[in-house]
């Protein structure tokens, strides 16, 4: 599941990010590169991706 699209950024490695940081978006950006481009995927609207980062973020902390 696409998450950033500049950075190609899937939803697993936002899920291993979430398990080492928690829901700190800035340290999950750093460590992942998601929405350090465009940032398209940090709005919850953005069409480039499946999933864009703050829905990634709470959907990878509902499944640890």
């Amino acid at each position: 599941m696409l998450v950033c699209d500049c950075n190609d950024v899937h939803f697993d490695e936002i899920k291993e990010a979430v398990k080492k940081y928690g829901n700190d978006m800035e340290a999950i950006m750093e460590e992942t590169g998601a929405g350090t481009a465009c940032e398209c995927c940090l709005e919850e609207d953005c069409e480039k991706v499946d999933l864009p980062l703050p829905s990634a973020i709470k959907r990878a902390l509902q499944e640890l």
